[in-house]
């Protein structure tokens, strides 16, 4: 039986012990229920390369995640949720501890290769503090006098400030990262304050290395100097990935995981400010008593633990008060309302450069030879207007092709507030459309004045008659592609092309 198999029904008893304890119960008297109810496999209760033993460790890495997802809470001892009991029920034997794994996976950032989510290398360094913690609580009871036994709680108070610094640092970078990659999410405004050299945007769309990775080493040297130990600082660095109010947001959170003691986002400060100024009194001073030269500061193991405790709970809370990032979208794949396409042939060329967003599987030559090859005349004439009037507007921003199975590209203009793909051009063996990127343009900060004023110019084409209507009726959350009747129409590309003129002009235009 395999290491995660062993761990699946231990977990489960973990969890039906909390909910039959209907309220918070210290980890302490978590482990002991359970050691009670399942017999726990003999190399699981032999210690790890840490020291600690293997299956409570493991367990700990289980409820944290669980944690993560709202399942449990982690804060002034272990609860189960309403979503932990219904997960129970739901989820019956040890599907459960599958369902937990996916999603976990599916909700948490991961980067490629072999590295550990921000949040699993968080757990493992707050584990690591817990078993100085230990060690030293051992050591006291054996009266060992060869030297300061409190000093493992001071290591073990500053490796878990540590911790949360390395954690928010990669939070921020993982985020930002793949928010970079999804660039119809609306973005906050300090995202757009992350300085990057120009050696990136020459890495990317000169080199072809991946955005993720460039990015990534451009944002490791952009942080690498800063520290995120102190509440302003860390609510500062998360502001360039997330709108919401940090503190309250998380006040808010921790006092639903347990309602009879309610927190204020200034008592998290408070906290949070009172750890990281002991972590640097033992950092800088070696914890001096200021009272007293001679002597150190007092220290105990409840008090380490209790500070660790606290920086577990707060990053639980974080993580859910941040919320999961909107799934990306693929701007090669054309809206599902317009049907099949029909894959079209690829066509290779030389891309152009200075015009091309990122790579692709297709490019301008294979767009226009299925233009020219599948579409009817007036049809391709309408797109071919279309596509040539983007790169000779001053809001042009370049091309995006795509790499799905029909040739395509996508349009992105400045807008004023932001950048955004206007428009996306997908092309077949058995038809082609013009899709107008409305739900994108929203989410990135297009008035809806202007998309109300769009949505009116376009619906003299065929076939759009109630668009307006249909728009404001999905809160413009469409992408609505033309049908061949419109692209066909005498004057189709003059209406769209001025209603694309009109949008871009802003408020310029009555």
């Amino acid at each position: 039986m395999s290491f995660t198999e062993q761990i699946m029904p231990i977990f489960r008893v973990t969890l039906e012990v909390l909910r039959e304890a209907g309220g918070a119960v210290p980890p302490g008297v978590v482990r002991d229920a359970v050691i009670e109810r399942v017999a726990i496999p003999r190399d699981l209760q032999s210690p790890d390369a840490h020291g600690e033993i293997r299956w409570w460790t493991e367990v700990g890495f289980r409820t944290g995640e669980a944690a993560s997802l709202g399942w449990m809470a982690k804060r002034n001892g272990w609860s189960i949720t309403s979503d932990g009991i219904k997960a129970l029920e739901d989820f019956p034997g040890d599907v459960i501890c599958q369902e937990l794994r996916r999603q976990y996976h599916n909700r948490r950032l991961f980067r490629a290769g072999e590295f550990p989510s921000a949040f699993e290398q968080y757990q493992r360094n707050l584990g690591y503090a817990r078993q100085l913690v230990h060690g030293g609580r051992n050591l006291e009871r054996l009266g060992v006098g060869a030297f300061d036994v409190t000093d493992l709680y001071r290591a073990a108070w500053t490796q878990a400030v540590a911790a949360l610094d390395h954690w928010v640092t990669q939070e921020i970078i993982d985020r930002a990262v793949a928010l970079a990659q999804r660039p119809e999410v609306p973005r906050p405004n300090n995202f757009s304050k992350l300085s990057m050299p120009v050696e990136l945007v020459e890495k990317v769309h000169r080199n072809g290395e991946p955005l993720d990775e460039a990015f990534r080493a451009a944002l490791e040297g952009f942080f690498e100097y800063k520290t995120f130990q102190h509440p302003d600082k860390i609510a500062e660095g998360f502001s360039h990935v997330s709108k919401i109010k940090l503190w309250k947001s998380v006040a808010d959170k921790l006092t639903d995981q347990d309602p009879s003691m309610p927190i204020a986002a200034d008592e998290i400060r408070a906290q949070l400010t009172e750890i990281a100024r002991r972590r640097n009194n033992i950092a800088h001073t070696a914890d001096h008593d200021p009272d007293s030269f001679r002597r150190k500061k007092k220290i105990t193991a409840r008090e380490a633990e209790q500070a660790i405790d606290v920086l577990e709970s707060v990053v639980i809370a974080i993580l859910q008060a941040l919320g999961d990032l909107p799934p990306a979208t693929d701007p090669s794949i054309p809206p599902a309302e317009v049907g099949s396409l029909g894959a079209a042939p690829v066509v290779a060329d030389a891309k152009r450069r200075g015009v091309i967003r990122g790579l692709s599987k297709w490019t301008e030559e294979s767009l226009l030879h299925a233009l020219d090859e599948y579409c009817p005349p007036e049809v391709a004439d309408t797109l071919l207007a279309v596509y040539r009037h983007a790169e000779g507007h001053p809001a042009f921003r370049g091309y995006y092709f795509g790499q799905g199975v029909h040739p395509s590209a996508t349009a992105w203009f400045s807008t004023g507030q932001d950048e955004a793909a206007v428009w996306s051009i997908y092309t077949g063996v058995s038809k082609s459309v013009l899709s107008i990127n409305f739900e994108w343009m929203r989410n990135r900060g297009v008035p809806m004045d202007r998309l109300e004023r769009l949505a009116r110019a376009l619906s003299v084409l065929p076939g759009w008659a109630d668009l307006p209507e249909r728009l404001a009726a999905a809160d413009y959350a469409r992408r609505p592609s033309s049908i061949t009747l419109a692209l066909a129409k005498p004057d189709a590309s003059h209406i769209i092309l001025r209603a694309m003129d009109a949008l871009l002009a802003g408020d310029k235009v009555a």
